[in-house]
């Protein structure tokens, strides 16, 4: 049998290549901006000149990413924003209504910390793997077509592209690890 893939849901994933150039000097600006107990941080980084040399790098990024999709326009940042997680901050299953594609860069991250989950947008509520609570979390029952999540860990000068209605979350933040990311949405001008 021949088996076509036609509705794939997309995450790209690209790794920067100045990292190592941006990464202290980044800290060292974003050090004493406030924060909320988890490490939000409220900072309209995509109109922040400090932050130009990435910003210019992740709508180039966005932009072949919509290109691989054939989309119509260009992109640019409509809103953005900075997480220094804290220990046992999490964010559970959102998306980004209202956008059409969404980032996190990982400033600083780990592989061994907290992945970013991502969730299969459809929905299957036959229950064709049998699955029972002892069986749900076994492997070996899916595959690159039914798979319900996957997750990239953290891992620093990683960026990370997909169509905001994507449903993603982080669970709670285990060790004392850096994991400093800036996430940002994009548009079109005609949005």
């Amino acid at each position: 049998m021949k088996f076509d893939s036609w509705f794939p849901t997309v995450i790209g994933s690209v790794h920067c290549p100045f990292i190592d150039e941006i990464q202290s000097k980044y800290k060292k600006i974003i050090k004493n901006y406030p924060s909320n107990k988890d490490g939000f941080i409220n900072h309209r980084v995509h109109s922040n000149k400090k932050f130009k040399k990435l910003n210019d790098w992740v709508a180039q990024e966005v932009n072949k990413f919509s290109q691989k999709h054939n989309f119509a326009f260009k992109y640019e940042a409509k809103e953005s924003w900075l997480w220094d997680y804290k220990v046992g901050a999490y964010q559970d299953f959102h998306a980004h209504p209202g956008h059409t594609l969404s980032t996190i860069f990982f400033l600083e991250g780990y592989k061994e910390d907290t992945p970013t989950i991502f969730k299969n947008p459809i929905e299957d509520m036959k229950n064709p793997f049998d699955t029972r609570p002892h069986t749900s979390a076994n492997p070996k029952l899916y595959n690159s077509f039914t798979y319900r999540t996957c997750l990239y860990p953290p891992q620093s000068g990683i960026l990370l592209v997909w169509r905001s209605y994507v449903e993603h979350r982080v669970t709670p933040k285990q060790n004392t690890k850096k994991r400093i990311v800036f996430v940002y949405n994009f548009d079109s001008n005609s949005s």
